[in-house]
């Protein structure tokens, strides 16, 4: 599998060589600045000997695990990175290592994609224009609809909409759109998770699931009808709500669904976290590749310190293989 670079200045390029100590992969290719990664283990003390190859084929457990790398076209400046400071100059060289892992994947030349942090800012600072990682993967592979998933603590949690403001969620909600979503999830479940009969639950979007009428009539009027749509399809008990949100996430609740679709951010990602927080995976799902990620952003107040985590990033290489694994015995991997 592909390992993405991620933000040089942030924690990735640390989890990533912490992650190879606690998980020593022998077909693991990073793509990225190898300096970066000399650079980052000599000041932090991680004894990890990096090596780099001029294509995927290369890479091989012969004559001992080493860290790959494949490099980018472009360098990293180290004598101006610091550790923690956002930094336009580092857009082009993360931006590319994520266009290069993609296309290894669409080729078929890697299995699946899994990628450390970046910040977003830091690309607008260059004058790119980059909402995030699940909306660039989706240009990248040509998918036009992807869907955000995050899995952790015994819970799937799927947001209808992602990096918006709370205000526009209401106008961002359509039929259409919150059904593309929930056939995404039914679908990956099966495929990519192993779920003979997934159960679907969908959250209302107002206090109370709207309680009938009284709060707003969005369950009503898209909720409800996206729920009969799909149970239609999929069979009784596959897709039920919306249930209020305020009751949803409880341990005796969870036990009957499967993935619950959340009808905005912040309403999917603070029970994730509140369980799993630094132990769950972002999952991008409706893509012709596997990707998996981290749970967590850059954070730029740990950057250099040696005390960055890589659990979330273990968690991610973990998943990433038994997805790629159930897609090769589907023969749906690219080819």
């Amino acid at each position: 599998m592909a390992v993405t670079q991620g933000d040089p200045a942030g924690i990735g390029p640390e989890v990533a060589l912490k992650a190879f100590l606690v998980d020593p992969e022998p077909l693991r290719l990073h793509i990225g600045d190898p300096d970066l990664y000399r650079w980052t283990g000599e000041r932090l003390g991680l004894p990890v000997r990096v090596a780099e190859v001029c294509s995927p084929e290369e890479v091989s457990g012969e004559g001992g695990v080493r860290f790959w790398v494949l490099p980018t076209r472009s360098r990293l400046d180290l004598e101006r990175l610091r550790f923690g400071r956002a930094d336009a100059a580092n857009a082009g060289v993360t931006l590319e290592s994520i266009r290069q892992a993609t296309e290894l994947a669409l080729q078929g030349r890697v299995a699946a994609l899994v990628t450390p942090p970046i910040n977003k800012s830091v690309f607008h600072a260059a004058g790119i224009r980059v909402p995030g990682h699940t909306e660039l993967l989706g240009e990248l592979t040509g998918s036009p609809h992807p869907v955000m998933m995050l899995t952790g603590g015994g819970l799937r949690v799927v947001p209808a909409t992602i990096h918006i403001a709370l205000a526009a969620v209401p106008g961002s909600l359509s039929r259409e759109h919150l059904q593309r979503v929930v056939e995404t999830t039914w679908l990956a479940l099966r495929r990519d998770f192993g779920v003979d009969r997934p159960r679907v639950a969908l959250a209302g979007l107002n206090p109370h699931a709207g309680e009938g009428g009284a709060f707003g009539d969005e369950e009503s009027r898209i909720i409800v009808p996206v729920r009969e749509t799909m149970a239609g399809r999929y069979g009784e008990g596959s897709v039920f709500g919306p249930l209020p949100a305020d009751t949803l996430f409880h341990a005796r609740a969870r036990e009957g669904y499967d993935a619950v679709v959340c009808m905005y951010h912040d309403q999917a990602l603070i029970p994730l976290k509140m369980l799993a927080f630094g132990e769950a995976v972002n999952v991008t799902l409706g893509l012709p590749v596997v990707r998996t990620s981290v749970d967590h952003g850059t954070a730029y107040d740990l950057a250099g310190r040696g005390v960055a985590d890589p659990a979330s990033l273990v968690a991610a290489l973990d998943l990433a293989r038994r997805m790629a694994g159930r897609r090769l015995v589907a023969g749906v991997l690219p080819t």
